[in-house]
């Protein structure tokens, strides 16, 4: 265990980093300039990173420089390293002068780290990024101008799913969904390009531990119904590095979990909205033939909605009719 305490770190120049061996490009032999001369950024709110990391050795460098390079004043930056055996460590260490907290312990999972992570922040602003992925130059300043001095708010960026694990180059990531497209037809943001303020995630917060492939979707359905403003932004602000060893990747292998997870988190978050089954069955059915209503025949193709339909059906006998009971009581209170 190596625990650093939570200090002020000083903001990096790219010559006081080592050296890289035969990289280059961002974040290796260049850094973002900041929007002016030195004298003339103010400090901005405090934007806390967490990055949760296991044997990530071949890419953790990368996703800290480019946290580290931003150019951005106001930053804490948080590596909770769940007790790694590769060079995670060895790499973390080169850094230690700025960054301002990070430890290698046993952990509980990912959600667990991120939780201990945020246990800790004293950030305005929030965000996770994987010891994978990538900041974009410049991110962390866009994020400032359009969350500081919010409340409640969220703000998604764009981003890059890059086409293999030595690249940044691939496919613009632009998800940006409404919350009814969330809800009901399971759609979700880009996990890394995803910021919020710190009294959201003590609103929607922490991660649920016992999921492991949708745990952003799940954060996401709890906070949106409770931000005041969801800021949608054009800037690509991060890349999502695609590699044999990510969750997706490993998913295909128990992709039952994955479609289980993200049902059983869905049916959650309506439940919480006061839905019974019988009616969330039917939002998700409503959208789903009004946006194919042009081509109603993709219905019978296989996905979300026959999904909920399976989860509903296979539902206890009196559990539908009860909870459409309860509505029925409740619409007559009402009146």
């Amino acid at each position: 265990m190596n625990p650093h305490s939570l200090v002020t770190r000083p903001m990096p120049d790219l010559r006081q980093f080592p050296l890289p061996t035969g990289r280059k490009g961002w974040p290796w032999t260049f850094d973002e300039i900041p929007p002016g001369p030195p004298d003339q950024i103010t400090a901005g709110p405090r934007i806390t990173v967490i990055t949760p990391s296991f044997n990530q050795g071949q890419f953790i460098e990368e996703t800290i420089r480019s946290v580290l390079l931003q150019g951005y004043p106001n930053l804490e930056y948080i590596i909770i390293d769940g007790g790694s055996t590769d060079n995670s460590v060895e790499i973390i260490k080169k850094y230690e002068p700025w960054i301002t907290f990070w430890v290698s312990e046993k952990d509980r999972g990912q959600c667990h780290a991120i939780n201990k992570g945020f246990a800790r922040a004293t950030g305005d602003i929030f965000a996770w990024l994987c010891s994978d992925d990538v900041y974009a130059p410049g991110a962390l300043h866009r994020i400032a101008e359009n969350l500081g001095n919010r409340k409640s708010a969220m703000a998604v960026g764009a981003s890059i799913i890059t086409r293999g694990p030595d690249t940044l180059e691939g496919a613009l990531d632009r998800r940006q969904p409404s919350f009814a497209d969330m809800a009901y037809n399971v759609k979700t943001f880009p996990q890394p390009s995803t910021f919020w303020t710190r009294d959201l995630w003590e609103a929607a917060g922490p991660l649920g531990e016992d999921l492991y492939f949708v745990m952003d979707y799940d954060l996401w359905l709890r906070m949106v119904p409770r931000a005041q403003s969801v800021k949608r932004l054009d800037e690509i602000l991060s890349y999502q590095r695609a590699q044999p060893d990510q969750k997706s990747a490993r998913g295909r292998v128990g992709e039952h979990d994955f479609l289980e997870q993200r049902v059983r988190v869905a049916w959650g978050a309506a439940r919480s909205r006061g839905e019974s089954s019988l009616g969330w069955l039917a939002r998700v059915w409503l959208l789903k033939l009004w946006q194919n209503r042009a081509r109603f025949w993709r219905v019978k193709e296989p996905g979300f909605h026959w999904q909920v339909a399976r989860w509903v059906l296979s539902m206890p006998p009196k559990e539908p009719r009860r909870q459409a009971r309860e509505q029925c009581s409740k619409h007559e209170t009402i009146r």
